[in-house]
């Protein structure tokens, strides 16, 4: 009887260590497969937070190539030069310069630029063969347009050449130099003396007064119409502005220029319409000047 227990007992002993066994195996094998799913879950959750930050970097990349485009796309229209830009021309470099000459001389200046006279006239003496302080004063009191000198202005082409060159150096303005006679003194290229307009076409008091082309650079020259003025001084301002409103350029006068200028300033001063006019004429002989000078 007792063995009969204590076999019966060790059966069941070894029935419970069996048991309790499967059920410790079972657990681990719950626990293992909690672990797989768990380490499943947190590489499912790493893989998908790597593959949104992948996403996010490769959009914030395309959209940093875009604005890089755009802003080279921007750089290159601002480059461009926009269909309706104006180009600065010479031609506008030219109105600018003239513009601006005529602009900042006042209207007794203006005035004077509308006349060409002799160097006998302007300085008042008999022959004039030098250009000194006399020339200068002058120049500065009756700042004319223009000189026209003649044969007896010539004593040498070394002469001739000095005189012109100081002339030109004691005048404020531009100056329109003529010579409007022959003579065997000086060469036919009278542009290496200095000077710079002849008169062609002559037609009684009319002449065409031509730049020479070998100063401009311009094989056609440039002309303007010039009208010589002659009279008794009390008539010589009404002739010159009847000629000047009649569509002369310059006014040439070679006895009484003082009288001539001083009458017909008086006649255009408070007049807004001639003191128009005079700016206007001055321009069209400036553009003359000033493209010659430009060459």
């Amino acid at each position: 009887m007792t063995k009969t227990k204590k076999r019966n007992s060790s059966v069941t002993s070894n029935r419970e260590r069996r048991r309790q066994r499967r059920i410790r195996n079972q657990i681990l094998s719950y626990v293992a497969l909690a672990v797989l799913i768990v380490g499943v879950v947190v590489g499912i959750f790493f893989a998908i937070r790597f593959v949104t930050k992948w996403f996010q970097e490769r959009k914030q990349q395309e959209n940093l190539e875009e604005e890089t485009e755009s802003t080279e796309e921007t750089e290159t229209e601002e480059v461009d030069e926009p269909e309706d830009t104006v180009t600065y021309t010479e031609e506008d470099l030219l109105d600018d310069i003239v513009s601006a000459t005529v602009a900042g001389m006042p209207l007794e200046d203006q005035v004077a630029g509308l006349f060409l006279t002799t160097p006998e006239a302007l300085t008042g003496v008999d022959r004039a063969i030098i250009a000194g302080e006399g020339t200068q004063e002058a120049l500065v009191k009756y700042p004319v347009g223009g000189i026209v000198y003649s044969a007896s202005n010539v004593e040498s082409a070394e002469q001739f050449t000095k005189m012109i060159t100081d002339t030109i150096s004691k005048s404020k303005y531009q100056l329109f130099l003529c010579l409007d006679e022959e003579t065997d003194l000086l060469t036919e290229d009278l542009s290496v003396y200095g000077i710079n307009t002849e008169f062609t076409q002559k037609e009684g008091n009319i002449c065409k007064t031509v730049t020479l082309p070998s100063l401009l650079g311009n094989a056609e020259g440039t002309e303007l119409v010039t009208v010589q003025i002659e009279g008794a001084e009390d008539t010589l301002a009404e002739a010159c502005l009847d000629a000047w409103e009649n569509g002369a350029n310059l006014l040439y006068v070679q006895d009484g220029i003082q009288a001539a200028y001083e009458g017909m300033l008086a006649k255009i001063q408070g007049d807004s319409g001639l003191e128009d006019k005079v700016r206007e004429s001055l321009e069209a002989i400036y553009y003359v000047k000033c493209d010659n000078t430009s060459e």
